[in-house]
């Protein structure tokens, strides 16, 4: 059996998904493929979280994502709040800007399950879950699939994370390194309210961050250096801010940098994690890979001006977070006094409101 598609896009979570939803409701005819099923739901706030911004979650709401999604997997912040190791602070409010929030906190898997929802109601998409491609014929356009099917495709989008598959078979290498960083996060259970504001403190080694879940549920992440095999004691670290919590899912994983020297080749285009993995302590990821589609839309297909105009932005974020990396997580004196410097810099009237809007997308 021969499938034929305007876009064949390897990999359907979040990034790849929402790809294949905004092409299908222009009239493309689309095919995902995905080695998993669409997660199922949990009792509770599954580990991986993602802070979308408010600019790229209208979007997602425009394409219908906000009514297929379980409602107690969001959760709007208001407030977003930095602090050096020194003790320096600044504060960053959506009621500044005259908004209501700055963005969301999405369970991974339950933006992935309404965007899967959202693309059976679509004509001209389908998603063969538990399949993978087996042989890409890029001279001819062509794909195998371990399920048997061939699929002729116009565009072939490589959507399928850090190892991209997709990457490989158009020969595009990349550039990074690791950052020596292990991530750790845990969700809790509080005895004290938690208000809807995600935090960050740096300390020397790496910071420690909040991300509100409910009303007394939070993920709590603390990065710390790799060489570093013992486990953190977060009670010890979190506690004086929170109050006393109850453990209910755990997980790490190592911080790297990867930026893909091309993002298109022949039929092939990279978005997402495919192209760029970032350092996550801005919350950037997954609003990189939604500005990427954005743009690839807006660009009508033209991979020539969407590498352009993605590549430049993603690097320029890649290295605005490196600086952060780098600077904020050092002790030394004098990078503090100019850490010091800057955040105070950041709460001046039109700087404040430039930051805000920053982190809404809106600029």
């Amino acid at each position: 059996m021969t499938i034929s598609v305007d876009y064949l896009i390897n990999g359907a979570g979040m990034v790849g998904a929402a790809a294949g939803l905004a092409l299908a409701q222009q009239g493309y005819r689309v095919l995902l493929v995905d080695n998993a099923e669409a997660p199922k739901k949990a009792e509770r706030w599954d580990i991986r979280i993602s802070s979308v911004n408010d600019h790229h979650w209208h979007w997602l709401s425009q394409l219908g994502v906000a009514d297929c999604i379980d409602k107690d997997r969001v959760l709007p912040y208001t407030t977003l709040s930095v602090a050096s190791i020194n003790g320096t602070r600044a504060d960053f409010d959506a009621k500044e800007v005259n908004r209501d929030q700055l963005g969301v906190m999405v369970e991974n898997n339950a933006l992935q399950r309404a965007l899967w929802r959202c693309l059976k109601h679509c004509e001209t998409a389908q998603i063969r879950a538990n399949d993978a491609i087996t042989e890409i014929d890029l001279a001819n356009h062509k794909a195998v699939l371990a399920g048997g099917a061939s699929v002729q495709f116009n565009r072939l989008l490589g959507c399928d994370g850090a190892h991209s598959q997709v990457a490989q078979a158009a020969g595009i290498g990349s550039r990074g390194w690791d950052y020596g960083q292990t991530c750790e996060l845990v969700n809790v259970i509080t005895d004290q309210p938690i208000p809807s504001a995600t935090w960050e403190i740096f300390k020397p080694g790496g910071p420690f961050a909040l991300l509100p879940l409910g009303c007394n549920e939070a993920c709590l992440i603390n990065y710390r250096p790799s060489n570093t095999h013992h486990t953190t004691d977060l009670k010890q670290l979190f506690e004086p801010f929170i109050g006393a919590f109850d453990t209910y899912a755990s997980g790490q994983f190592p911080l790297q940098r990867k930026h893909a020297l091309r993002y298109c080749v022949g039929p092939v285009v990279l978005m997402g994690d495919a192209a760029h993995s970032i350092h996550p302590l801005a919350g950037q990821g997954v609003n990189l890979g939604f500005a990427d589609i954005r743009c690839f839309i807006e660009q009508q297909g033209d991979a020539q001006r969407y590498e352009r105009q993605r590549r430049k932005a993603n690097a320029k974020m890649m290295r605005a977070m490196d600086m952060i990396h780098w600077h904020f997580e050092d002790a030394n004196p004098l990078k503090q006094r100019i850490v010091a410097a800057s955040l105070k810099l950041a709460k001046r009237g039109v700087i404040k409101q430039a930051i805000i809007k920053q982190a809404m997308g809106m600029s």
